[in-house]
């Protein structure tokens, strides 16, 4: 296997970590949360996290087995093969949120998550030069953003008001 594609894979791997790990921080917040409209925020969050770690590890299997980079449309329409699902399920994954944390600071833990996963991608992006993995990191770019945004409004509004509150922009969020 060449340099490019241990470095592929590599960034994979902890991609794929990332995205578990989200998954995990959301059913946790889930859980914590006592408002519906935080509830729906941070399962709707699980989901794209699951979508997410779907798309990476069709790629991880993808590369390991044929060398080369899915564009996104057929990343979404594989299944993983057997062999990619070998990270830990949630139950082993620590508790993400301290037991005393109040709705804001879960959402302060969320929003730096975010922007973990942000950074990660957008440095994979630069670093590669094929122009499949560019694409794929760019989207996973413009997701991790999207849920930045979504989280700051979410954090700002309640910091403000007490409450959650979502505008118009954001409700087809929670639709499909």
């Amino acid at each position: 296997m060449n340099e490019g594609m241990d470095f592929a894979l590599s960034v994979l791997r902890q991609a794929m970590g990332n995205e578990l790990e989200g998954r995990a921080l959301y059913l946790e917040a889930v859980e914590r949360t006592e408002d519906e409209l935080g509830q729906r925020m941070f399962r709707s969050l699980a989901q794209d996290e699951e979508g997410h770690l779907q798309i990476l590890q069709v790629e991880y299997g993808a590369i390991t087995g044929t060398g080369r980079w899915l564009d996104l449309e057929a990343t979404q329409r594989e299944e993983p093969h057997p062999s990619v699902r070998f990270f830990p399920q949630e139950e082993a994954i620590e508790r993400l949120i301290p037991e005393d944390a109040s709705d804001l600071d879960a959402l302060k833990i969320a929003m730096d998550f975010e922007r973990r996963g942000y950074r990660l991608y957008e440095k994979a992006a630069a670093e590669t030069s094929d122009p499949t993995a560019q694409a794929v990191f760019r989207f996973l770019v413009e997701e991790e953003s999207r849920h930045c945004a979504l989280l700051d409004n979410a954090h700002d509004y309640l910091a403000n008001q007490g409450i959650w509150y979502f505008d118009d922009l954001e409700k087809p969020f929670f639709e499909g």
